[in-house]
């Protein structure tokens, strides 16, 4: 099996829901952003693990390092594979983690143009998940820092990539740029809010502890049964602060060309289906670790043949966003505001 295939088939192990939107776009974009979300994958198993800081650091060089030459160093990217899989507790990431080369060796097939985007957004994300190594989010500026970090720098690869591959003009470059970082923080922060009970039982702290604290709470009580009135005063701000990343990100997709249908979808499936986990966040005890926050098929097959229908229709795709987030209104004139936000022209 080359190692393209091989990419290909390890991709829905690492995520079904990525590689479900990632398959819909076209050639070759599908195969650089793929490549792009292994090589990010691989970086965030890093920060995930349980590994002390200084190897974690030592081990963002020496990746990063590999992907950086004109030319692939097989015995370096082989020892870094071995030193990853050594040094890195994973689970499912696993099979990833033991491909590692042949990820580099895919990256290195590609355009030099395309590596040097993909390892530019990866430098940022490698110092950003080390540098919140070190410190607290303490406030919804930390978390946007944070999400920035993980998922909203992929807002800016995708969008070089739409230009280098003559899908957008200079001009629409600029105006979705004014985007592009809002939309992975949309997506990254409703995980945020859909993990909360999963991540604290491993330690890993994202909602502002400011914000937590102002309720007389802490991560050691957040969750406790006792205390769910005001936790759920710490989830109605922290599905008020998502709202608005989420209106943006619809305005990213409304900006792309109607004609590129399959890039809209790329965009549409991921976002409707962080919009359905939203909602559930907002209706559900998230706080409930046995209560896992998660949308149905039926839920993301109906997203997927929506976004195909209607993808070409930004008056559609502005009643499907608002139907959707109405479902959270707090207010009587929710539906109107976004009516006249997403007038279905340029936004």
């Amino acid at each position: 099996m080359d190692d393209v295939s091989k990419c290909w088939r390890i991709l829905p192990k690492v995520s079904r829901s990525f590689a479900l939107c990632i398959k819909v776009l076209p050639k070759p974009l599908n195969e650089q952003m793929m490549l792009s979300y292994l090589i990010y994958r691989i970086i965030d198993t890093v920060e995930d693990s349980g590994a002390p800081l200084g190897t974690k650091r030592a081990l963002f060089d020496e990746f990063l390092s590999v992907l950086r030459p004109a030319e692939m160093d097989a015995e370096k990217a082989l020892a870094c594979k071995e030193r990853l899989c050594g040094k890195i507790d994973c689970t499912y990431e696993k099979e990833l983690m033991e491909n590692a080369d042949a990820v580099v060796r895919a990256y290195y097939a590609q355009p030099k143009a395309v590596r040097a985007y993909i390892l530019k957004r990866g430098r940022t994300m490698a110092k950003g998940m080390y540098d919140f190594q070190k410190r607290r989010i303490e406030t919804f500026a930390d978390q946007n820092n944070y999400s920035y970090y993980v998922a909203g720098v992929i807002g800016y690869l995708f969008t070089d990539l739409l230009h280098y591959n003559g899908i957008i003009t200079d001009a629409l470059r600029r105006k979705l740029r004014k985007y592009a970082r809002q939309f992975g923080l949309a997506l990254q922060k409703v995980n945020i809010l859909r993990d909360i009970a999963h991540d604290l039982g491993e330690n890993r702290r994202y909602w502002p502890q400011r914000l937590i604290a102002k309720y007389h709470l802490s991560y050691e009580s957040l969750c406790l049964r006792e205390n769910r009135e005001a936790a759920m005063k710490v989830l109605q701000a922290q599905v008020e602060n998502a709202r608005a990343y989420l209106e943006s990100a619809m305005k990213y997709v409304l900006l792309l060309p109607k004609k590129a249908l399959r890039v809209r979808m790329f965009c549409l499936i991921p976002l409707f289906m962080a919009i359905e986990s939203y909602v559930k966040c907002a209706q559900s005890d998230i706080f409930d670790p046995e209560q896992k926050v998660k949308i149905t098929r039926e839920q993301v097959q109906d997203i997927v043949a929506k976004s195909g229908l209607w993808g070409t229709s930004n008056e559609r795709l502005v009643a499907w966003f608002s139907k959707s987030m109405a479902k959270v209104a707090s207010g009587s004139g929710f539906e109107r505001e976004y009516a006249l936000v997403f007038s279905g022209k340029a936004v």
